[in-house]
C-alpha cells in the first residue's frame, strides 16, 4: 500500500494503540458460539479490502479468483479506490464494487449493515484497513501478519507476510489458508471494445503504423511525492533517443494525472517527437495501449504490473524494491537491479534505507546505466 508521511504517522501512532485496544476487548468478550462459527465456515458474503495501490490489486487477482471458484454461490464485494474500481470494472469474479469515499462513520455503518461473513484485508501494513475489517463485525477476518505492524491482533486468521516471496504468492497464501486451490496464478486485464477503439484511434491520430515498433515508457514509479523508485528522467531521454535510432521505434510516454510534469519534461528533450499521454488515460485504456506495444519500460509501479497482466514484455528497473518480490509476474520480463549493498530495502513499501537525492530519486537507481536497459530491450526488439 502506498502512503504519504501524514497518513503513515496517524496510521502508526493512532492505529497501533487502537488495534491493540480492540484486540484486548475482543479477547475479554470472546463468546463466539459454535453455530455462528459454522456459519462463517460457509460464507454467503465476502468482502475484500484493498484501499489504494493498483499494483497490489492486480497481483491479488489470482487470490480473488480462487475465492470465487471455491465459493461460487457467495457474493463477493470489494472496497477500494476509484482507480482500482476502474481496473475491476469488468472483473467477472466480483459481484459488488464499493468505492472508498465515505466518512469513517458512514463507512462503518454501511459495512456493518451488509453483515459480511468474511472480510479479507489485502493490505500489507495499514492498521486502518485492519480496523475497518474489525468494525464490519464479520465472524471471520483474514489478513497479513507482518513484523512490527501490530495489526494481526484484529484478525481471526492471520497469515504471515513473507519478505522476498513474490506478492502473488503472498496473496495466495490467504487463499490457501481458506482452503482454496492456488494452482491458477495468472494475472488478468479486461479490456472492452471502447478501450480498444480508443487505442486504435490514438494510433491513427499519431500516425503510428502497425509495422512501427511501439515502446511505452512509464517514467514515474511512485505517488504522493515519493519518487525514490524512479529512474533518473534524463536517462529516459537518452534511452528514448537510442531506441528511435536503433529500432525506428515510436515512443509513448504515460503517467497518472499527478505525474504529467515528469513525462512532459522528458518529451520536450528527446531528439525525435514522442507522444505524451500522461494524465490522459484511464486504467483500461492504458491496458489496451500496452497490448499493442512491443515493450513497456518502467520502474516498480502499478502500470508495470498492468503491462505484465496484459501480456506485454516488460523491462523493469528496480532499485529500492526487491524484483523477486515485486517484479512483473510474467515470463516475458527482464528485471534490472541496483548494485549497492543496501538494495533492495523495501518489504512492505515504506522502509527506505536512504534519503532521496535532490532530484527525488534514490542513489541505487543511478547505478543502473542506459546501456544496461538497452541491452535488455534488445532481447525483445532485435
Amino acid at each position: 500500500m502506498q502512503s504519504n508521511r501524514l497518513q503513515k504517522f496517524f496510521d502508526r501512532y493512532v492505529g497501533i494503540p487502537i488495534s491493540i485496544l480492540l484486540s484486548v476487548i475482543t479477547f475479554l468478550n470472546r463468546k463466539v458460539k459454535s453455530s455462528s462459527r459454522n456459519e462463517a465456515d460457509t460464507p454467503k458474503k465476502i468482502l475484500f479490502i484493498q484501499l489504494s495501490a493498483l499494483g497490489d490489486t492486480i497481483l491479488a487477482i489470482p487470490t480473488i479468483r480462487a475465492l470465487r471458484q471455491n465459493f461460487p454461490q457467495a457474493e463477493l464485494s470489494v472496497l477500494t479506490s476509484l482507480t482500482n474500481l476502474s481496473y475491476l470494472d469488468r472483473c467477472p469474479y466480483i459481484d459488488r464494487r464499493i468505492q472508498f469515499r465515505y466518512s469513517l462513520h458512514q463507512l462503518i455503518r454501511m459495512l456493518r449493515r451488509e453483515r459480511f461473513d468474511w472480510v479479507i484485508d489485502l493490505e500489507h501494513w495499514s492498521r486502518f484497513s485492519a480496523i475497518l475489517a474489525y468494525a464490519t463485525g464479520a465472524l471471520r477476518r483474514i489478513g497479513f501478519s507482518a513484523a512490527h505492524q501490530h495489526r494481526h491482533y484484529l484478525f481471526t486468521d492471520a497469515v504471515p507476510h513473507i519478505p522476498g516471496k513474490h506478492e502473488v504468492l503472498n496473496f495466495l497464501s490467504i487463499a490457501h489458508e481458506l482452503g482454496c486451490s492456488t494452482e491458477n496464478t495468472e494475472l488478468a486485464v479486461w479490456i472492452g471494445e471502447a478501450e480498444r477503439e480508443w487505442c486504435q484511434n490514438l494510433l491513427v491520430h499519431e500516425q503510428i503504423d502497425s509495422s512501427d515498433p511501439l515502446i511505452v515508457l512509464h517514467p514515474e514509479a511512485g505517488r504522493r511525492g515519493e519518487p525514490r523508485r524512479r529512474w533518473p528522467q534524463e536517462r529516459y531521454v537518452d534511452l528514448a533517443d537510442a531506441l528511435v535510432e536503433r529500432y525506428g521505434a515510436r515512443i509513448v510516454l504515460t503517467g497518472a494525472p499527478d505525474e504529467v510534469e515528469v513525462s512532459e519534461w522528458i518529451a520536450k528533450r528527446t531528439k525525435d517527437e514522442t507522444v505524451c499521454l500522461a494524465g490522459q488515460t484511464q486504467v483500461n485504456q492504458l491496458a489496451a495501449l500496452f497490448t499493442r506495444a512491443n515493450l513497456v519500460i518502467s520502474g516498480n509501479c502499478g502500470p508495470m504490473h498492468l503491462a505484465a497482466a496484459a501480456g506485454t514484455p516488460v523491462v523493469a528497473i528496480h532499485g529500492p524494491t526487491n524484483s523477486a518480490q515485486w517484479g512483473p509476474w510474467t515470463d516475458k520480463t527482464i528485471c534490472l537491479t541496483a548494485t549497492v549493498p543496501c538494495s533492495p530495502c523495501l518489504n512492505l513499501g515504506f522502509e527506505y534505507a536512504c534519503q532521496a537525492l535532490p532530484d527525488g530519486t534514490s542513489p541505487c537507481m543511478r547505478t543502473i546505466a542506459v546501456s544496461e536497459v538497452l541491452q535488455a530491450c534488445e532481447v525483445y526488439l532485435a
